[in-house]
């Protein structure tokens, strides 16, 4: 992180502006399909990203192990899988507003 936030202030330092997130609900929780969840507006794509790739990370580790049959995927593991992919999609849509703001 604060390697992110030293490059951030190095692309805040010159004239170009550093594109940041754009807010991006997710996660529908009740019958009327209300969104629980929400990445904020404002973050630095740089960081954002970064943060999306450390979720993917750890579900693709987890599932290689399972895929490598080290254990079954319980459904309670399929779930928890789903809402980090969920999160991280969440956070690359925000990105992809927000670059299309810049």
């Amino acid at each position: 992180m604060v390697k992110h936030t030293e490059v951030t202030e190095k692309l805040n330092a010159g004239a170009s502006k550093v594109p940041v997130t754009i807010e991006q609900s997710f996660t529908r929780c009740n019958s009327e399909r209300q969104e629980l969840f929400a990445v904020c507006s404002g973050i630095s794509v740089i960081d954002a990203l970064g943060e999306a790739s450390c979720i993917l990370s750890e579900l693709k580790g987890q599932l290689e192990f399972m895929a490598m049959g080290g254990n079954a995927i319980p459904s309670i593991n399929a779930w928890s899988f789903f809402r980090a992919v969920d999160s991280a999609k969440a956070v690359i849509d925000s990105v992809q507003a927000g670059l299309e703001e810049v």
